[in-house]
């Protein structure tokens, strides 16, 4: 059985979006940034949000045979074993 991440949909940034914008700190000019789990935080570039088309995919993990699930851009799924089904999607380019 394949692992699913819960992704983020919409509707909950949508959300965010308003609860931060209530928020007294949270100003036109304050940064935003990525936490990738190292030591510093990634910048998120203007203009690096975008809509585009991705298919769900599965690995298999060698050691455990564990399959696990996530997403590929469409133009770069033909090495992965991907559904047919796209879907839009909205994407953060983190290209460092």
């Amino acid at each position: 059985m394949a692992e699913q991440v819960n992704c983020m949909k919409f509707s909950e940034l949508k959300e965010l979006v308003a609860a931060l914008a209530a928020n007294d700190k949270v100003t036109d000019e304050t940064k935003i940034f990525l936490d990738t789990g190292w030591d510093s935080l990634q910048e998120i570039l203007p203009g690096s949000v975008s809509l585009a088309s991705a298919k769900p995919f599965q690995v298999q993990d060698e050691l455990t045979k564990e399959f696990f699930g996530g997403y590929v851009l469409t133009e770069k799924s033909a090495k992965f074993d991907v559904s047919n089904a796209a879907e839009d999607v909205i994407v953060i380019k983190n290209l460092y």
